[in-house]
């Protein structure tokens, strides 16, 4: 069975790899009339050394539309308001933090009035030419989100503890470039909880950010994709931070991750949920079997 699933998960990245050709991103131009933007940095306990960099460039991104930037304070800190006012961002707060970061969008949709919404985590840097990489795929009505990569400017640890940080390229970057562009074919992006835009309506149609599970970025774009709309991946590094500098860093990211997809198949299995099509269905359960991929090693290791 562990040898069976091995050869599954290997035709899947066959699939997914095997024609990354994208198409040419849109310019700002193509869009008949600019939509408003709203950029929402989701925060809670980061540090304002790690905040304000992200802040930073979300003000100064270039775009010849309207752009509002809401720092989404589920911390509720003088400090974070201080900062938004310096700025010149908008600073919400809730008082009642239910359902985690899902919460704290869902919260600032109800408060803002865009026609895109922009996603940040509070460590991703955009750089000033984000929107002008991204906006243009909206020319196309039914899209919902167009997803770029994250980034880092770091070694990981895989790197550092090698010595080959010129050599091999960082971890995440097999799924955040060369799985995702694939994906986009199959109308299969998976929504990665920052250096995202949104289709407001897109996000409306689902009752907004999906609630419920620890990864509501993955069941997010899901939802999205089952409900008719089309993604995109924006094959531009153009948001970047740091990725996890220790072992034990690295193990709060990836049980979150991995705790995250089991929650997500267990509330709306990508087998049964209805409006998805045969590949995506098949994608997405095969990023939920990655993260057993301790137990089908476990087996080998004991053969």
């Amino acid at each position: 069975v562990a040898e069976v699933l091995g050869v599954v998960q290997f035709a899947s990245a066959v699939a997914v790899a095997w024609n990354p050709v994208l198409p040419p991103t849109p310019p700002l131009t193509a869009l008949g009339e600019l939509p408003a933007v709203d950029v929402f940095i989701a925060t809670y306990d980061e540090q304002l050394s790690v905040l304000e960099p992200t802040l930073a460039g979300a003000v100064t991104m270039r775009y010849p539309g309207q752009v509002v930037v809401y720092l989404c304070d589920d911390g509720s800190r003088p400090e974070v308001r201080e900062l938004a006012a310096r700025y010149g961002a908008v600073h919400l707060q809730r008082d009642d933090h239910s359902h985690a970061k899902a919460g704290n969008l869902n919260n600032a949709l109800a408060h803002s009035s865009g026609d895109l919404i922009v996603t940040f985590d509070a460590d991703m840097i955009p750089t000033a030419d984000f929107l002008e990489k991204t906006v243009g795929y909206f020319v196309d009505e039914k899209l919902a989100f167009a997803q770029a990569p994250q980034a880092f400017h770091n070694e990981d640890p895989f790197q550092y503890n090698l010595f080959s940080g010129s050599a091999l390229p960082n971890e995440q970057d097999l799924f955040m470039r060369a799985l995702q562009g694939g994906k986009s074919r199959f109308n299969a992006v998976m929504y990665v909880g920052s250096n995202t835009v949104f289709r407001r309506t897109a996000l409306d149609d689902i009752g907004g950010f999906a609630t419920g599970v620890i990864t509501e970025d993955m069941a997010t774009g899901m939802l999205l994709q089952a409900a008719g709309w089309r993604s995109v991946f924006v094959p531009h590094l153009i948001a970047a931070w740091r990725s996890p500098e220790s072992f034990s860093a690295l193990l709060v990211q990836r049980a979150r991750w991995s705790r995250g997809n089991i929650q997500t198949i267990k509330k709306w299995n990508p087998l049964a949920l209805r409006g998805l099509t045969a590949m995506q269905r098949w994608l997405y359960s095969d990023g939920i079997l990655y993260w057993h991929f301790g137990v089908l090693k476990l087996i080998f290791i004991a053969a």
